[in-house]
């Protein structure tokens, strides 16, 4: 392969088998003369019950002195993921130093994760979530709808960034 000649297809999960693949790539306009170094595949999400094991600060119920952090704990995506590590290692370093965080605001994307994570879904049929507007808590006074749903975005925005903010304020207190 010369340099600049290999491109990736990201998140291309599926269950065809890699000749099938190729014949439908090769039906692409451009692809017919295309050589593939990698083909997808399906992957194995490894995850825990985390509403079942974790308490709202992501540690081990059990066992309150393991804390669980990214993707294992039931969250999808990269910014999730790093999210729920960076909340976990915020919690562990506030607890080695004798402080106390208050539980991260539910109206924030990171308060629903982990409310989704510790105790929102059901722990019989939990899977792993994105973050989406479907976790936040319904705003007061917004109208449904598809005409609603850029100023129900908004608000929803708007109120986390307040929550986080405030948040952080009682943290530097």
């Amino acid at each position: 392969m010369q340099l600049g000649t290999l491109y990736n297809i990201v998140g291309f999960q599926t269950k065809m088998k890699y000749g099938a693949q190729t014949e439908v790539f090769k039906m692409i306009p451009g692809l017919q003369d295309a050589s593939f170094a990698r083909l997808g595949g399906i992957h194995r999400n490894t995850f825990i019950n985390s509403p079942t094991l974790l308490d709202a600060q992501m540690r081990l119920k059990s066992r309150p002195n393991i804390r669980f952090a990214g993707q294992i704990t039931g969250v999808e995506g990269y910014v999730e993921s790093a999210s729920m590590g960076l909340l976990a290692g915020r919690y562990a370093a506030a607890e080695i130093l004798g402080n106390d965080i208050p539980p991260i605001p539910q109206d924030t994307a990171m308060g629903a994760l982990v409310h989704h994570i510790t105790g929102g879904a059901d722990a019989k049929t939990f899977q792993p979530m994105n973050v989406n507007f479907g976790l936040f808590q319904p705003v007061d006074g917004l109208k449904g709808g598809r005409r609603g749903r850029k100023d129900r975005y908004k608000a929803y925005t708007d109120r986390a960034k307040v929550a986080f903010s405030e948040w952080l304020k009682q943290q530097d207190d």
